[in-house]
């Protein structure tokens, strides 16, 4: 009797240590529940958008990272706020944020299904960032992002500038900065900057 007993409670134990065993998560599974706990909070970002990123409220945030929590497995620490992920693809997951530096840069980062970031890129021209030496009597920076989640930024700088001539001079300036990008199949973001164009 004492030995039956004795080969049941082990049974038990055996038992007991093998599901303890199976609840213990990967650190790629809590990745991914994560990813989805923030996209529940956030939502998906209704296509095409076009906004002015000038206006700091133009892309409101719909989530603060909490790097206390299992958001630090996922966003790098300059990521703050997240304003919603891009519509689900098959490979990858793109969320969009701003970037803080001399304005609030609009960012797209992708990351694999397996929630390891592949890529992060600024998509917005950002020509009404750092002037000091122009006088700026107007600025914006617009970005479009379509369905098929390819982009389009235009920058326009229209002010005056001081020559440093020995005799100065105000000269009129209007630049225009144009960026396109898309987000390619396998998540990777390609960006290409126009040179600084004319438009006097």
């Amino acid at each position: 009797m004492k030995q039956r007993l004795l080969i049941t409670l082990i049974f038990i134990g055996l038992i007991s240590c093998k599901s303890s065993k199976q609840t213990v998560k990967e650190p790629q599974e809590i990745k991914l529940e994560q990813i989805r706990k923030v996209i529940q909070k956030t939502g998906f970002v209704t296509l095409p958008l076009i906004f002015d990123a000038n206006i700091d409220n133009s892309l409101k945030s719909n989530y603060s990272v909490d790097f206390k929590s299992n958001d630090s497995l996922i966003f790098e620490s300059d990521i703050w706020n997240i304003i919603g992920f891009l519509p689900d693809t098959t490979d990858y997951f793109a969320f969009l944020f701003h970037t803080v530096g001399d304005m609030l840069y609009p960012t797209i980062m992708t990351i694999d299904k397996k929630g390891n970031k592949i890529d992060r890129q600024i998509i917005c021209a950002t020509g009404c960032a750092g002037h000091a030496a122009v006088d700026v009597s107007s600025c914006y920076d617009s970005v479009w992002i379509n369905n098929d989640l390819k982009m389009k930024s235009i920058s326009k700088v229209i002010g005056t500038v001081e020559t440093e001539d020995s005799i100065p001079q105000t000269l009129n300036i209007c630049n225009m900065r144009i960026l396109d990008g898309m987000i390619e199949k396998n998540g990777t973001i390609k960006v290409k900057d126009s040179d600084l164009i004319d438009c006097n």
